[in-house]
């Protein structure tokens, strides 16, 4: 099968999304009606709504059939593997807002709000299993047993590393001496590997050789601080993603790119002050406070050397792609711009 070339990626997901979607319907349609399951996995991807544009965007799915495409690969051989990026996807959101006390998600209860803590986790653990359970519906779609394990190998990898990184970064939030370089460290490992899976998987089902692989992984360790370093600055500027409240990370008290670099550059009082705003339980920060950190990262240009920061990851990561062939280099950026895009 001839590779599909350079594609607009907002129109090629915009083709798929839909495809996406009755592929995960079909698919929690096969097991048994759980009450406070089956109903919390379909609520936690969106699949309770009916009007598609009010659903989670399937970015990754599509992400994972245009790898595949574009090293001449089938997109119906790697759709399993593209629904399973967005199974685990969901997955690690459905424990991400209980680990950081999130109420809401995609603007209406976060899943552990609306079913309650316990049924929160445990819907997270059968997402995790169901995420397996998708991908190898691969083997199913005619491929060999080599490269499903490749990609079961790829889940676990991916997995390992997140929850490693969000271990990392849950373990940082008492913290006063973070710095610059342990706060990349922590990105690359909790959002990274994360964010190249799907575009790995659908290289692997494609047959891509391991050089290929490679430059995916290496891509993933790149555009992972660019996207959490674009979610630092947002979070501050715009609001978007947590309620549309501004400083909504200085209110949980989270180390972000802004706080690690202004802290290296204050004053000891001005340090000491930052940390105890941070410290404070979120319900007893106040709107002073934000008002008064947020000057601080003013004051020290934060905000600026944080654009700068992932600017030069972003051209790193493009540097890492060139060897590989044009559709899968332009096609595998041009979506990772995207998503950047999307989050301003």
């Amino acid at each position: 099968m001839a590779s599909i070339g350079r594609v607009d990626f907002e129109k090629y997901l915009s083709g798929k999304a839909d495809l996406v979607d009755k592929e995960l319907e079909a698919f929690f349609r096969k097991g048994p009606e759980v009450p406070s399951l089956s109903d919390a996995a379909r609520y936690s991807m969106g699949l309770d709504i009916d009007d598609r544009k009010k659903r989670g965007k399937r970015i990754r799915p599509a992400l994972c059939l245009l790898a595949c495409e574009s090293l001449g690969g089938s997109a119906d051989a790697a759709m399993p593997m593209a629904f399973a990026s967005e199974i685990m996807h969901n997955f690690l959101l459905v424990h991400d807002d209980i680990e950081d006390d999130d109420r809401v998600r995609r603007d209406r209860p976060a899943v552990w709000v609306k079913y309650g803590l316990a049924h929160g986790i445990n819907t997270g653990d059968y997402l995790f299993a169901k995420t397996y359970e998708a991908a190898l519906g691969c083997v199913e779609r005619g491929l060999d047993s080599g490269r499903a394990n490749r990609l079961m190998q790829l889940i676990t990898k991916t997995i390992v590393h997140t929850g490693e990184g969000q271990a990392l970064d849950i373990g940082a939030r008492d913290r006063h001496d973070l710095t610059v370089d342990e706060y990349m460290h922590i990105t690359i490992e909790k959002t990274g590997y994360y964010l190249a899976c799907p575009a790995i998987g659908g290289a692997i089902v494609a047959g891509a050789d391991e050089k290929t692989i490679a430059a995916l992984e290496e891509f993933g360790k790149c555009i992972g601080p660019v996207f959490q370093i674009t979610d630092d600055v947002i979070d501050l500027t715009e609001g978007k993603g947590r309620g549309g409240v501004k400083g909504s990370d200085i209110m949980e008290g989270k180390r972000s790119y802004l706080v690690v670099h202004a802290a290296s550059k204050c004053t000891d009082a001005e340090r000491k002050q930052l940390y105890q705003i941070l410290d404070k339980p979120r319900s007893e920060t106040t709107a002073k406070d934000v008002v008064w950190a947020t000057g601080l990262f003013e004051k020290y240009g934060s905000i600026d050397a944080a654009r700068k920061a992932g600017k030069e990851y972003l051209d790193r990561g493009r540097r890492v792609l060139e060897p590989l062939p044009e559709a899968l280099r332009e096609n595998v950026f041009a979506a990772s711009r995207y998503m950047l895009d999307r989050k301003r």
